[in-house]
């Protein structure tokens, strides 16, 4: 499923085609119940890349993690014509850069960046994720493989229109960055915005949860329209699954302390 996000007001310059957002959003992945007692089967929380493009290029905001998805997103990328150029990754977590593998094959001019220290948390973290992806999803999840390069400065460009990398306090975690497009006064939002749906909240604590609130506030200043990461409302009553095993991890946090 794809939604379009386009400025209502052309900017001074005025492109022959305007800068353009296009949102992908994932299947609806189940969750084995078995593998998490306690928890009754349900789904995962579908998960968006988004496409910015202009007159002949795509810069690609995420890259998902299963393989059914990141096919179709390739043939959605191939479907355009357009370029390619660069896949900017917005956090650590595999959901959001598994896909840069089987992206980089089909794309193979295309280069890929984050944030060093988002680079850092990825391999601080590799290990214990791709556990956690395979146990959840099995085959249907790409294997773990490459890592983004290091982004030099917080800007990228698509067709010359400047795309802003804003490093913010706290989302599902930290470190974490939106992606703020002034040409159509939109921000990528991540996961610090979800759409609709449960919030993470089982990888990060009460504590930090204020510096989350700070997160929107930010979003909110520098948008007049956002794209919220996890995007979703039915089924499952916008993934009950993840409420519920926020809570587990916070209780067990909690006795833990």
């Amino acid at each position: 499923m794809t939604t379009d996000t386009t400025t209502s007001t052309a900017p001074t310059h005025a492109p022959t085609v305007p800068i353009r957002a296009t949102v992908f959003v994932s299947r609806w992945p189940n969750v084995p119940a078995a593998e998490f007692p306690g928890i009754p089967d349900g789904t995962f929380s579908p998960t968006t890349a988004i496409l910015i493009s202009g007159a002949t290029e795509i810069v690609l905001i995420d890259a998902l993690y299963l393989k059914d998805d990141v096919q179709d997103l390739g043939d959605l990328i191939e479907r355009t014509g357009k370029k390619l150029t660069t896949i900017y990754i917005t956090h650590d977590h595999q959901d959001h850069y598994l896909g840069i593998g089987p992206l980089k094959e089909r794309f193979p001019d295309v280069k890929c960046v984050a944030l060093p220290h988002v680079i850092e948390s990825m391999k601080e973290t590799m290990d214990i994720q791709t556990m956690q992806w395979n146990l959840l999803f099995g085959d249907a999840c790409i294997p773990a493989g490459p890592l983004p390069e290091p982004l030099d400065g917080h800007t990228l460009y698509v067709d010359g229109s400047p795309l802003n990398i804003i490093e913010v306090k706290q989302a599902d975690v930290h470190p974490t960055t939106i992606v703020h497009i002034p040409e159509i006064d939109t921000v990528i939002a991540g996961d610090s915005i979800y759409n609709e749906i449960y919030p993470m909240l089982g990888l990060s604590t009460p504590a930090e949860w204020q510096d989350w609130l700070d997160t929107v506030d930010v979003v909110e200043k520098d948008a007049d329209d956002l794209v919220a990461t996890m995007s979703a409302k039915y089924p499952n009553h916008a993934n009950l699954w993840t409420l519920q095993f926020s809570a587990i991890n916070a209780i067990a946090a909690r006795d833990g302390a």
